[in-house]
């Protein structure tokens, strides 16, 4: 039987697995967010969509593997699973997929005004 001492130390420290994951993805979505803008400085004009959901693509498997990383992480400190964690994992990919599409979405409606002003 567990401790409520051992109990509320586990749940801390789970914690502090997801908050460290949460600062990973938003670093890893702020670079993915800059390539749009350096894009953009390269080529003169926004990026396609073919292009934003490539990337999607792509920041949706870094940060799931990211996650599965955290996960056995914990795994390996406590010798069990996290639900808690992995649904937190999940919920924090969710979230930083739609910041990256919300900020390319930005960038894309921005697009049009540009190309009109050059005429």
């Amino acid at each position: 039987m567990v401790s409520i001492t051992d109990f509320f130390n586990q749940r801390i420290f789970g914690r502090q697995f997801q908050d460290l994951f949460e600062q990973m993805a938003k670093t890893i979505t702020r670079e993915y967010i800059q390539e749009i803008y350096d894009h953009i400085e390269a080529n003169g004009t926004a990026p396609s969509f073919e292009y934003i959901m490539g990337k999607v693509k792509a920041l949706t498997t870094e940060l799931t593997m990211r996650a599965e990383w955290i996960r056995e992480d914990y795994r390996e400190g406590r010798g069990h699973k996290s639900i808690k964690l992995t649904t937190g994992c999940k919920r924090i990919i969710k979230a930083s997929v739609d910041e990256y599409l919300r900020q390319s979405k930005t960038v894309m409606s921005i697009r049009p005004q540009q190309a009109s002003y050059a005429y």
